[in-house]
C-alpha cells in the first residue's frame, strides 16, 4: 500500500531552484535529477521508514525524516508522515544549515 504524495511549497520551490542550477550545467542533468526525485519520492511512499528521524526545536517540524535522492546523495528529501500522507517539506542540498532552516522556520 502506498501513501498518498503531498510537495509542500517549500519543496516545490526547492526544486524548482534545484533544477534550474542543473539547467545551467545540463538538460539531461536537470531531466535525470527530477526523474530520480520522482522515483525517490515514490520509493518513500511504499517504505516511509527508510528515512533517518530527527526532531528541531520548532515544533512544526517533528517527526521529520531525511532520505537522499537516489544517484544524486548530496540532495536530500525532508519529509514526514501525516496520516496516510508522505508530506514533503524541502528538497536541500546536504552542505546547506538545514539544521538552521528547520530550526528558524
Amino acid at each position: 500500500m502506498s501513501l498518498l504524495l503531498r510537495i509542500e511549497t517549500n519543496a516545490e520551490n526547492d526544486l524548482s531552484e534545484i533544477g534550474n542550477y542543473f539547467d545551467e550545467i545540463s538538460d539531461t542533468l536537470s531531466q535525470k535529477f527530477y526523474t530520480q526525485f520522482w522515483k525517490t519520492a515514490q520509493k518513500l511512499t511504499k517504505f516511509p521508514d527508510l528515512g533517518e528521524r530527527r526532531d528541531y526545536s520548532n515544533p512544526e517540524y517533528t517527526n521529520i525524516r531525511i532520505w537522499q535522492v537516489d544517484g544524486f546523495p548530496n540532495h536530500l528529501i525532508f519529509y514526514r508522515l501525516k496520516d496516510d500522507m508522505l508530506q514533503i517539506l524541502r528538497v536541500l542540498h546536504g552542505a546547506r544549515d538545514y539544521e538552521t532552516i528547520f530550526n528558524e522556520e
